[in-house]
């Protein structure tokens, strides 16, 4: 697999086929091995012997007398360099897609705040102009009145609709304060109270990292909206060590994750977050059961930031 010969390959040490970056990696896989766990995997990067670098998986094995005391370690390898080139090109793929939708949320957006919505303000201001301009029955300005009361529902659904698709807090100021703007429209919209808690987020996180944060958000909260029953919800979102750590909680009726629901919705936007959080390197979790709520709990490494030295 690394090109040399059975004579060169024992006179060869393990750390020598390894990029410097891992052998403190390895020596702690040793170590946590040795302890007294029977054996532990990584996925690890070798040297071959034309100096390219393989992904491997490497498991260790610790051999144990009689005694158990460790005796020997003795480790496997399998190359999983084409895998994990399969896996950066489909989420490589996945990410532009993302950005793609992103974009073309932005394009709707736009669409609907300066088209639609222009085209129904100016219909309301012309209508609201004609009791001045013709003299009018009582029963036709009430007509008048009412229409207009319908049109500024009208307006004010677009501009909803177009702040979903997306906010401008998060296009012109950032992820926090469109985090906070997201809350108080959901509390305004359902009556549900909000706890937002922010800590430690850098500035120059990533477009593609701020976005899918704030969808996950998003989704969460609408899922406890319309499923959970909930009077209260908290929003934590937080950096520690290498990686963001986005905790969403409610006090609602709680649900059996593995059961399926007569509603495909929450199911489809469960996904939805998993697939995000799991683009970018992270993960999802989905704590919940009948009475006790629901937790969902995000981790995102910090690979995002524009300035990666924070």
């Amino acid at each position: 697999m690394y090109g040399y010969t059975d004579a060169e390959a024992l006179e060869k040490r393990l750390a020598r086929l390894m990029p410097e970056k891992d052998r403190v990696r390895m020596r702690e896989l040793v170590r946590i091995s040795a302890s007294g766990r029977q054996s532990e995997q990584i996925e690890a990067r070798r040297r071959t012997r034309d100096g390219r670098i393989l992904d491997v998986l490497l498991t260790v094995t610790v051999l144990r007398n009689e005694k158990h005391q460790p005796v020997e370690i003795a480790a496997t390898e399998r190359d999983i360099t084409e895998q994990k080139r399969s896996e950066r090109e489909r989420r490589s793929l996945h990410l532009r897609a993302i950005s793609a939708q992103e974009t073309e949320r932005k394009r709707i957006a736009r669409e609907l705040h300066d088209g639609v919505g222009q085209i129904l303000s100016g219909v309301k201001f012309r209508l609201e102009a004609l009791p001045g301009e013709a003299a009018l029955s009582e029963k036709t300005a009430a007509r008048i009145v009412n229409v207009g009361g319908f049109l500024s529902r009208a307006i004010a659904e677009v501009r909803r609709v177009s702040q979903n698709l997306m906010p401008s807090e998060l296009v012109d100021l950032g992820l926090e304060p469109a985090l906070h703007a997201l809350c108080r429209e959901f509390k305004g919209r359902s009556g549900v109270s909000v706890t937002l808690q922010i800590r430690r987020i850098p500035a120059g996180v990533a477009p593609e990292f701020g976005s899918a944060l704030f969808r996950i958000v998003q989704e969460a909260l609408n899922n406890a909206g319309k499923h959970s029953k909930a009077d209260s919800v908290t929003v934590d979102l937080s950096r520690r060590g290498g990686e963001f750590l986005l905790n969403v909680s409610d006090n609602g009726i709680g649900f059996r994750p593995g059961e399926k629901r007569s509603s495909g919705g929450k199911g489809i936007g469960l996904g939805n977050m998993r697939e995000r959080a799991e683009l970018l390197g992270g993960s999802f979790e989905l704590q919940s059961k009948p009475g006790a709520g629901t937790v969902i709990r995000v981790r995102i490494p910090l690979t995002g930031l524009k300035d990666k030295n924070l």
